[in-house]
């Protein structure tokens, strides 16, 4: 019996995994305080052979501690990683910071850059621009491309059970946005997509915001304006003084 080539081998392994790629769930929920603080709770459902790909569960668990390390300004409150099922995998992470831009700057990072390609598209592109007092940002998630040949392999039944779930809570109501539902006055944002809807074309989450001050920044301008009305008093009464004392000696 003849060997099977190298890459007819690797083929195999390929479709062996492409068996179990429907086992694909996302959540993220993310609040944003109004000093710019903010925390992260994230949920994804993997197949099992992507675990074990990336190490099994201590390997897993220790990539993501890497990561997050690799960003001084985030803290991990939590990380779990267990198999759910012969097919299944669940990761969990809880991440916080004094300042969401630390998420930005992850993306930027050495150990984000080594992760997986497919890593990459699923985290998305970013597009994170101030305009005035507004915040206007967008995140494209290619969901097919991270899959690759995985998607073809996602029946149909599969493809409208998955879920791909983002929230974001907003200190202040959302101007605009294209989420797919809205709730409290305009501050929580979400969008909703099967599995089937995000393998068929980029997944946009895109919302416009006035821009939160902080309390602090309050508080300085208030200070400041009252130092400025205290500094024209004291110049108001110095001119009185000057003007009384130049009658007197007239006089």
């Amino acid at each position: 019996m003849r060997k099977l080539p190298a890459i007819s081998l690797r083929v195999l392994a390929a479709l062996a995994c492409l068996a179990l790629s429907a086992c694909f769930d996302i959540r993220e929920e993310i609040h944003v305080h109004r000093d710019g603080s903010g925390r992260a709770a994230l949920d994804y459902t993997i197949p099992r052979s992507a675990l074990l790909l990336g190490g099994g569960k201590e390997g897993m668990e220790g990539k993501i501690r890497e990561l997050v390390a690799s960003q001084p300004k985030l803290r991990l409150d939590r990380v779990k990683v267990t198999e759910a099922g012969a097919d299944e995998a669940r990761i969990e992470v809880g991440i916080s910071t004094d300042s969401m831009l630390s998420l930005l700057d992850l993306q930027e990072s050495d150990a984000f850059k080594e992760l997986p390609s497919a890593a990459g598209k699923l985290a998305g592109h970013i597009d994170f621009r101030l305009r005035g007092l507004d915040l206007h940002f967008a995140r494209t998630v290619e969901v097919r491309e991270a899959l690759g040949l995985a998607a073809l392999a996602i029946g149909g039944e599969e493809r409208a059970k998955r879920k791909l779930t983002y929230i974001v809570h907003l200190p202040r109501a959302a101007s605009e946005s294209n989420a797919t539902s809205v709730a409290d006055g305009g501050r929580t944002l979400v969008w909703e997509a099967t599995l089937g809807e995000a393998i068929r074309g980029p997944l946009v989450t895109r919302f416009r915001a006035p821009l939160p001050i902080p309390w602090y920044a309050h508080a300085a301008g208030a200070a400041l304006v009252a130092g400025l009305a205290g500094w024209g008093l004291r110049i108001f009464r110095r001119r009185r003084r000057r003007i009384a004392d130049a009658s007197a000696v007239d006089l």
